[in-house]
This record gives structure tokens, sequence and C-alpha cells, in this order.
């Protein structure tokens, strides 16, 4: 994906990995620059909080749209415009197409504990719907239902601990 930033006297353009908002860790690159991000903290609709890029923590609060797209981003209370060429996510509402992914596994992006899960193995689940909610650092993360299918896979039972990147359910 390739998202511009525009300051006053500036137009940036970085290139952002497709699967950036599924990992906590990624590579950001401008031109021959490679920048490493790491996501610490999101807010409860998963927009960053707060990041670390290249050693420095920084906060931030993303503005958006009323169709979902982000409209600005405040960076350590510096806010700049952000302009997206292209979106290849469905992370943001309104966008035409959406990442086709090889599975419906869902897996926790942040390590918490699951508090509540909506839905049991064999029911039908439409895209966007509430699966469960991770509580992870005080706040509770909504799991939402990627595609349309039935729960395939559960993995996980209510109260459980689970880390980064441990599955919790598959939709087929």
């Amino acid at each position: 994906m390739k998202c511009t930033v525009r300051t006053r006297n500036q137009k940036n353009v970085f290139d952002i990995p497709q699967i950036a908002s599924l990992r906590s860790d990624f590579d950001i690159r401008k031109e021959k620059e490679l920048s490493r991000v790491r996501i610490l903290e999101t807010w409860p609709d998963g927009s960053l909080r707060l990041v670390m890029v290249n050693g420095k923590v920084l906060s931030i609060v993303v503005r958006k749209k009323g169709n979902g797209f982000p409209d600005s981003v405040e960076i350590n209370g510096t806010r700049y415009s952000v302009d997206v060429s292209k979106i290849d996510s469905s992370h943001y509402g309104g966008a035409e197409k959406t990442v086709k992914t090889s599975s419906g596994a869902i897996t926790a992006v942040l390590p918490g504990q699951i508090s509540s899960l909506q839905v049991k193995l064999g029911q039908t689940v439409k895209k966007g719907q509430l699966l469960g909610i991770l509580e992870a650092m005080k706040m509770e993360n909504e799991i939402l239902a990627p595609c349309d299918g039935k729960v395939k896979v559960m993995k996980v039972e209510q109260g459980q601990t689970v880390m980064r990147g441990d599955m919790i359910l598959e939709i087929g």
C-alpha cells in the first residue's frame, strides 16, 4: 500500500506492507530508507496509539473521514494530513477491494485474555460480525469476522490467555 503524508513543506510517500495491520513488527520503505516499526498499543477500534520507529516511541492519533479513511495523523502532538492513494486492506471502511486470504484463521494481534466469545463451533457468521472480545492492556479489542462462513475451529475458551499470533478460531 502506498501512503502519502503531506506537510506544509514536503510530500512523503511510504510503502507499507499489505499485512502491516496483522503484525506488530514491520518495515516501512521511503525511497531507499528503511524504518523498523513496532506497534506497542492500539485504541479499542484497532487504530494505532503508540508505535516505536527505529527505537523511538511515538504517540499516534489517527483522525478519520466520514467514510472511515484516514484524514490526518497526529504524531507526538503535531498533525499531518494524510492522502491514501490505494487501500489494500479491509481495515478501513469504504474500501472497494479487500485482501483475499488463503484461510479464515483469526489470530491474536496482542497478548491478552479472551473476555467473551459470541460464537460457537459450526455457527454461520457474516463478515464484520463480532466474534468475541480480547482484553489487552485494560482495553477491550473486538474480534471481528474477516469473511462470511462457518466457524470451523475454536482454539480458545472464554477466560483463556493468548499470546500475539496465537490462533483464536477459523472460519471456512
